[in-house]
C-alpha cells in the first residue's frame, strides 16, 4: 500500500478505492508514524490525493478539508491549484483566483498555471487579464492547443477576428499533429504488447516442457509487467490539461445547472 496504488486508482477513475487506500494510509500515520514503510511517504501527498478523489466524488467539504490539511503539511502548487478548481466549482471566484495566484507564484514558469488562471479570469469577466494569461501560457508552451484555442475565443469576443482565426488554425494544426502522434504511439504500444505476449507464450511453453512449475511461471509473468512510475502517474493525473478541463466540465454540470 503506497502512493502509487492511489495514483492508479485515480487514473482508473475508481475514486472510492482511492479514498479507501488513502484513508488506510493516513490511519497508519496516526497509529505509528515511525513505521519503516511510511518513511518515504508524504502525509501531505496522501491528503492531496484523497482530497482530489473526494472532489471527483462531489464530496466538496471533505475535499476542501483534505486540501487544507495537505497545505498545512507542506506548500504544494498542485494543491493550491486544485483547491482553486474546487472554489471555482462552488462559485467562489475570488477564492479560486487567490489560490491560482499562489500556485502561479510557486511555479511562475509553469504554463499550466497561467492557462488555469486564465480560464477562471475569463469566467469572472476579466477578459483582458485572461488574454494576458493565455498569451503567457502559449509563450511558455507553444504546443498547447487548448490555450491557443481559448485565447482565440477571447480575441474573437473582443473583435480581433484575424488574430482569432490564426489562433484557431494553430490549435487545429496542433490537435491534428497530436492525434497523429497518439495514433503512432498506440500502434507502437500495441505492437510491443503483442510481441511481449508472443514471447511470454513461447517462454511459458518452454518452461512447461522443462518442468511443471506453472505457478512459478505465472508469478514471473506477473513480475515482468513494468509498473507505472510514481512520476509518470503523477504527471498524467494532475498536470494534464484534460484533467483540469474535465474538472471544470463536472463543475458546470453540478453547480450551474438551473
Amino acid at each position: 500500500m503506497n502512493i502509487q496504488t492511489i495514483n492508479i486508482a485515480i487514473q482508473e477513475e475508481n475514486f472510492e478505492k482511492a479514498v479507501e487506500i488513502s484513508t488506510n494510509l493516513l490511519n497508519e500515520f496516526t497509529q505509528n508514524s515511525t513505521k519503516e514503510e511510511l518513511k518515504f511517504i508524504s502525509e501531505g501527498e496522501v491528503l492531496f490525493r484523497r482530497g482530489y478523489a473526494y472532489f471527483r466524488l462531489q464530496e466538496f467539504q471533505k475535499a476542501l478539508r483534505d486540501y487544507n490539511l495537505s497545505i498545512q503539511k507542506a506548500e504544494n502548487p498542485d494543491v493550491y491549484s486544485e483547491r482553486g478548481v474546487l472554489f471555482f466549482t462552488v462559485g467562489k471566484l475570488a477564492e479560486a483566483l487567490v489560490n491560482m495566484n499562489i500556485a502561479l507564484d510557486l511555479e511562475p514558469d509553469n504554463p499550466y498555471r497561467y492557462s488555469s488562471r486564465a480560464y477562471i479570469r475569463a469566467a469572472a469577466g476579466m477578459t483582458v487579464l485572461a488574454m494576458q494569461d493565455y498569451r503567457k501560457a502559449v509563450e511558455l508552451d507553444p504546443e498547447d492547443a487548448v490555450a491557443h484555442n481559448n485565447l482565440g475565443l477571447l480575441e474573437e469576443k473582443v473583435g480581433y477576428q484575424l488574430k482569432a482565426d490564426k489562433r484557431f488554425e494553430k490549435a487545429d494544426k496542433l490537435r491534428e499533429e497530436q492525434s497523429k502522434e497518439d495514433e503512432m504511439l498506440t500502434t507502437m504500444v500495441d505492437s510491443k504488447i503483442s510481441q511481449e505476449e508472443e514471447n511470454n507464450a513461447k517462454n511459458k511453453n518452454i518452461k512447461i516442457k522443462e518442468s511443471n512449475s506453472v505457478l512459478n511461471q505465472d508469478s514471473k509473468d506477473e513480475l515482468d509487467v513494468i509498473p507505472q512510475t510514481y512520476k509518470s502517474a503523477l504527471k498524467q493525473m494532475f498536470s494534464s490539461k484534460e484533467a483540469f478541463s474535465d474538472a471544470l466540465k463536472k463543475a458546470k454540470d453540478v453547480y450551474f445547472k438551473k
